[in-house]
């Protein structure tokens, strides 16, 4: 893909270092998301800070950074995605404000990219410092974070970085998520979002779900998601 080719009229494109790098999570809640390139931002450091219920533990966020970078995914979005990806991301609740920024690219040069930073920053610490244990990400999106990162071909040495954290060992709801996303037969209700025109509620495919026995290891549904849809696309449809 070409980098004149990259920007159309009625698009934007937005920089994810968070669980958003997984593609299926991404298209969920934005039906339009195309996948860009793999990306890296000078200048900040990856760090967690806001505790969320759903993940168990403190979620990602970009810290302004001396001679540090963060690695990511572009994705290219379609306006009527906008209020779904702000509202996926908090703005409402003021939990994370919009800054756009520039990445660069391994093959097309830069680019400036809308992303999402929490408004409130960690505490500051050094490249040796520990991080404090009430930061400690939960497992579970730890994982999402190296899924996504393993999914679209990031540096190893950032996924190693990755695997470093500590974690929480907490699995929060992934594996309520995971199950909705194999066995829906439409997306997710977003009726409680303002200005969106009501969906119908998510439906389960009860025969599927009935006669499957879900993994014991939630991620490992993360991991086969893909390959089942593609077995199964009649029967599926988001």
């Amino acid at each position: 893909m070409m980098k004149s080719e990259i920007l159309k009229p009625d698009t934007f494109l937005y920089f994810a270092y968070g669980d958003n790098m997984v593609k299926f999570r991404m298209k969920m809640f934005n039906p339009s998301a195309e996948f860009v390139s793999i990306a890296r931002v000078d200048n900040y450091r990856l760090d967690f800070n806001k505790y969320v219920k759903f993940w168990g533990g403190p979620v990602a966020t970009l810290v302004p950074t001396a001679n540090a970078h963060v690695w990511g995914v572009i994705w290219r979005l379609h306006r009527d995605d906008l209020e779904s990806l702000d509202h996926q991301n908090g703005i409402e609740a003021a939990t994370y404000f919009v800054r756009y920024i520039e990445v660069l690219t391994p093959y097309m040069g830069t680019f400036k990219c809308r992303t999402y930073l929490q408004t409130i920053y960690p505490l500051p610490r050094g490249n040796r410092d520990p991080i404090p244990t009430e930061r400690w990400p939960s497992w579970a999106y730890k994982e999402f974070l190296i899924i996504g990162a393993r999914q679209h071909g990031l540096p190893q040495y950032y996924i190693r970085f990755l695997r470093k954290f500590k974690d929480n060992g907490d699995e929060g709801c992934i594996r309520s998520d995971c199950l909705l996303v194999r066995y829906g037969t439409n997306q997710p209700c977003l009726c409680r979002v303002p200005g969106r025109i009501p969906r119908k509620p998510l439906k389960l495919d009860l025969k599927a779900v009935r006669g499957t026995k879900l993994p014991t290891h939630p991620i490992r549904s993360v991991d086969v998601v893909e390959t089942e849809q593609k077995r199964s696309k009649k029967k599926l449809s988001f």
